[in-house]
């Protein structure tokens, strides 16, 4: 049985909402981890991840990035960036670690797509705040695709960016492109030295796999594991993706215990 609290801050001149889903039998502060929805996305789906990390003991932090285009919390969408994002999180990681129920020497940050990304980016800022890492089909290719104006369903010219414009059902600025365009994700998540797991779909069409690889080999210690899945996970492959992560969640938790010893 899961506990839901559902809770409102304030980010960045915006209101986030989420919820936090607390297994019944957890005791006093609990290990938890933060889950990022992807772009046009939001927690509504972010929230089938949850059953992951809950059956093996962690308290689950669902939320809607502000100024997401999708979802509860507020905000002008053509403010929105992976920049803004990131803030967002580094902003609920301070508020979740004030909580009673949480344990704030064990969170973890976790992603899907656009949110792994951001999850990769606030972990690289905060590497002493962040456990370990748990990004599925990350959006490492976001700035290399935003340099060549390519976004989905959409074509943009990267020297002659317009004020706003759609990519799918979210109405985005200018500011879209040239945040992701100036970052450097390698160099950015290159801090963060703990554990940190990739799962990604073979079959993934949006985000290509070898950007996943490409990370495998730029963090200090991490694990790529590939399954057979489209992006997102949604048609084939979430199954396989959540006995896997299970699988390693409960090794670290061993790992770190015969540390402890």
């Amino acid at each position: 049985m899961i506990r839901k609290l559902q809770f409102s801050i304030p980010s960045q001149g915006n209101l986030l909402r989420g919820a936090v889903l607390r297994p019944a039998e957890a005791v006093g502060p609990n290990r938890t981890v933060i889950i990022c929805h992807g772009f046009e996305s939001n927690m509504r789906v972010t929230r089938k991840y949850a059953p992951i990390f809950n059956e093996v003991g962690y308290t689950v932090v669902i939320f809607d990035f502000t100024r997401s285009g999708s979802g509860t919390s507020t905000g002008d969408s053509t403010t929105m960036s992976v920049i803004t994002e990131k803030q967002d999180l580094l902003n609920l990681m301070d508020y979740v670690k004030g909580l009673n129920c949480v344990d704030e020497n064990h969170i973890t940050l976790s992603g899907c797509s656009q949110g792994g990304l951001v999850a990769a980016l606030a972990a690289g800022e905060r590497p002493n705040e962040v456990d370990n890492l748990v990004l599925f089909y990350p959006g490492f290719s976001l700035p290399h695709y935003c340099r060549h104006g390519y976004l989905p369903d959409v074509k943009v010219d990267p020297y002659n960016i317009p004020e706003t414009f759609w990519a799918r059902k979210v109405k985005l600025g200018r500011v879209f492109l040239t945040d992701a365009m100036s970052l450097d994700p390698w160099k950015e998540i290159r801090p963060f030295e703990k554990p940190v797991l990739i799962i990604h779909g073979i079959e993934d069409e949006a985000v290509d796999i070898r950007y996943s690889e490409l990370a495998e080999r730029e963090y200090k210690n991490c694990k790529l594991i590939r399954v057979h899945g489209d992006h997102g996970l949604f048609r084939f492959g979430f199954s396989e993706a959540k006995r896997a992560t299970q699988r390693e969640l409960r090794r670290w938790d061993v790992e770190k215990i015969l540390e402890d010893y």
